[in-house]
């Protein structure tokens, strides 16, 4: 099902919508390069630190599709602006963190801003695009957390040198309030003419979770974003701690390999717009991350090899997130149950980054080595290639 918008695309809007993403997105690429002096400075273990990363996605893990039924109810644009302002509250707050609880407790905070920009945004973005433009306008959607996480991951060395992360979560602090104050100007108007769903919360998710379609999205999204977050929250201190090299190259590799994720997820956009079954982009993308995760850790690849097969990673499985989102719109059960829709898609996601990092960390810690971190991230591939063709089943009977 598609919620019904205007004839024309209303690209400067989308534009905003995606710029905005983009600034939101930063919050998670701030942290991976921050790490190394937030464990110096407040005396974090590897597994703690791996929470300061992950626990940004604790709220969505566990809100997503209520945000969206809340969205769905009290208007698109208001939720947007509400998680901006939270999520600029929550870095104010981890400037001033002198202890490991009250940063996690802000990053706890930073993320229920997160998925109330994250999860209603591509819903906003579908009610600016035509028919025609739809699923074009909602796979851009996929290259927005890259992009976010390369820029801040390439700019923040640039700002950790000379006023350290307390300085860098005040940056991004400023760019929310920035971003609130033009979504607020550009959107204003939208929630007057977009239909409320008046329906009780609880009516409106149990229509959402009754049919699979939703299910499978999310999930697909989980395995997607526990690998893919996995790989790249770690890079920088698997080169820096293993490898010998220092911040500004191990943020620079990592930035690379989340920036060729966006011409994935681009190229992606190019598949959608060109009718490439779902079922397909996802058994593709998946099945590139199993393999190549198995060979990046081990050290018998030389290790330009190695980082080649870290951007292999991450193109080929930017496939999936383009396909899902677009998916959306299709798999709800109505119009009215698209922001709970997308709102579980996200949830999904969001448990995906919540475990990723601790999970590998664990292991890591556990093993006393990074060798065995790709066999975890391969049975997120086994999941995914099992979804993928009941997706395909679905699908089939409505030739999407």
């Amino acid at each position: 099902m598609t919620e019904s918008s205007s004839s024309q695309t209303r690209w400067s809007l989308i534009f905003i919508a995606l710029a905005t993403g983009v600034a939101v997105a930063g919050y998670v690429g701030k942290a991976p390069p921050a790490i190394p002096g937030i464990r110096a400075e407040l005396s974090l273990g590897l597994v703690t630190a791996g929470w300061v990363v992950s626990i940004f996605s604790a709220m969505g893990s566990v809100s997503g599709m209520m945000v969206g039924a809340v969205a769905d109810r009290i208007g698109r644009v208001k939720m947007v602006l509400y998680a901006l302002g939270i999520i600029a509250f929550g870095s104010i707050l981890g400037s001033q963190a002198h202890s490991a609880s009250i940063l996690l407790l802000s990053r706890l905070i930073e993320g229920a801003g997160y998925i109330g920009s994250m999860a209603i945004l591509p819903v906003l973005i579908a009610r600016l695009a035509s028919d025609q433009h739809r699923g074009l306008a909602v796979s851009l959607w996929s290259s927005v957390i890259p992009f976010g996480m390369a820029i801040a991951m390439v700019a923040s060395p640039a700002i950790l040198e000379p006023v350290g992360w307390r300085g860098l979560w005040l940056v991004t602090a400023g760019f929310a309030v920035f971003f609130l104050l033009l979504a607020g100007f550009a959107f204003r108007g939208i929630d007057t003419h977009t239909p409320k769903n008046i329906e009780p919360y609880w009516a409106n998710i149990k229509k959402t979770i009754s049919i699979p379609g939703p299910w499978l999205i999310s999930l697909c999204f989980l395995t997607y974003t526990f690998q893919w977050m996995a790989i790249m929250v770690w890079l920088p201190t698997f080169v820096i701690e293993e490898r010998g090299l220092g911040l500004g190259l191990a943020a620079t590799l990592a930035a690379a390999g989340v920036i060729v994720n966006i011409f994935g997820n681009l190229f992606g956009a190019w598949l959608v717009h060109r009718g490439v079954r779902r079922w397909l982009m996802i058994t593709l993308g998946t099945s590139v991350m199993g393999g190549t995760s198995l060979l990046i850790f081990p050290d018998f690849l030389p290790d330009i090899v190695r980082f080649g097969l870290v951007l292999i990673f991450s193109f080929c499985g930017a496939l999936q997130p383009t396909a899902l989102l677009a998916g959306a719109p299709v798999h709800s059960p109505s119009p009215a149950q698209l922001g709970a829709t997308n709102g579980l898609l996200y949830q999904g996601s969001q448990i995906g980054q919540l475990m990723g990092p601790p999970v590998i960390a664990f292991v890591v810690t556990y093993t006393g080595s990074w060798e065995q971190a790709g066999w975890v991230l391969f049975s997120g591939t086994a999941l995914n290639l099992a979804m993928a063709q009941w997706i395909r089943i679905l699908e089939k009977p409505v030739n999407t």
